[in-house]
């Protein structure tokens, strides 16, 4: 039997994904709904509310940073309000964005070129990229691969964000 040692509980018991209703309250923070009126949805008091989009702030940001770490990627730009870190992955020579999403968690894409046709991952990608497009609010067109709407979608957001 596999037994973790004190320091490995300590480390792996920091990274923890937001509970289903931290997620579900940042989200809707995140798309600018007021915490009065998602407190009055969830019958739940506003600091209540608050306190719940802090903590998982909190832990969306040692997710990212962490994602990044083991990814070897170097961050530029980090975002843990809108779950999103962007950086370069010197193993790929490519840039690399982290994403955070309560229905799919963590999710890094790397920016390539690549055909999408003979991909065996084209529908794996193309979910990913639709979830991230639905919780950003962001109508994809439908005649393109998925590595022409991953940057299609990262241009969108890096302007939203002003990162550019």
């Amino acid at each position: 039997m596999f037994a973790l040692t004190k320091e490995a509980k300590i480390i792996f018991s920091s990274f923890r994904y937001p509970t289903k209703q931290q997620g579900f309250i940042w989200l809707r923070r995140r798309q600018k709904e007021r915490p009065s009126e998602i407190a009055r949805d969830l019958e739940v008091s506003r600091p209540f509310v608050t306190m719940s989009q802090k903590r998982a702030e909190i832990r969306i940001k040692e997710l990212l940073q962490h994602a990044a770490s083991v990814n070897r990627v170097k961050i530029e730009h980090l975002s843990f309000k809108y779950g999103i870190a962007k950086g370069f992955c010197h193993a790929y020579n490519a840039v690399t964005y982290i994403f955070y999403s309560p229905k799919i968690g963590l999710q890094t894409w790397y920016e390539h070129r690549g055909d999408c046709g003979i991909c065996e991952m084209k529908d794996q990608c193309l979910n990913t990229l639709q979830t991230l497009a639905e919780e950003w609010e962001i109508p994809l067109p439908n005649d393109k691969p998925p590595t022409e709407l991953g940057d299609y979608l990262v241009d969108i957001i890096r302007r939203r964000l002003k990162w550019e």
